[in-house]
């Protein structure tokens, strides 16, 4: 091999190391998302922050979604489910830190920590499933109706009543 090509491929493989990142070479910044509800077989939409709707469907499904939100941004997206025209769940989802950024200490170095895997989103990742619970909306407390006798009240109670 002749000494230009030994420098070629040094040049070659430093480059690489170089411009590489661990959780970029590893994983992707996307990733299919199971959208499930309980119970199944409800409507659903992925909402972005911008409130701009991405996804809609009948779970369960899987939808692809994006963990980039922007430089060292984790993307954030809000789960409606409904039944009819009404929702009656909602569940936040923020992409979490991906382990394989932490790579990027032995391989990629400060061009995949700080460049390379916050510019694509792969330092971010987002969950493999997601399940909302119809009825677990914010701020809805849930209603119950209970009948008595008047005769299982006790007396603070019996005095509280209202005559109708």
């Amino acid at each position: 091999m002749s000494s230009f090509s030994k420098i070629l491929v040094a040049s070659a493989v430093t480059g690489a190391l170089l411009l590489s990142s661990c959780a970029s070479i590893v994983s992707r910044a996307s990733r299919d998302v199971s959208i499930q509800s309980n119970p199944s077989g409800l409507a659903f939409s992925v909402v972005s922050v911008d409130g701009e709707p991405l996804y809609s469907g009948t779970t369960p499904q899987t939808v692809n979604l994006s963990a980039r939100g922007g430089y060292f941004k984790p993307a954030k997206y809000t789960v409606l489910v409904k039944r009819g025209n009404k929702v009656v769940g909602s569940h936040q989802v923020t992409a979490g830190i991906n382990g394989w950024y932490f790579g990027n200490i032995l391989i990629g170095g400060l061009v995949g920590m700080l460049i390379v895997d916050p510019l694509t989103g792969a330092m971010y990742r987002m969950p493999a499933s997601i399940t909302v619970d119809a009825n677990a909306i914010a701020g809805d407390a849930p209603r119950s109706l209970t009948l008595a006798s008047i005769d299982t009240l006790t007396p603070e109670q019996r005095a509280s009543l209202v005559r109708l």
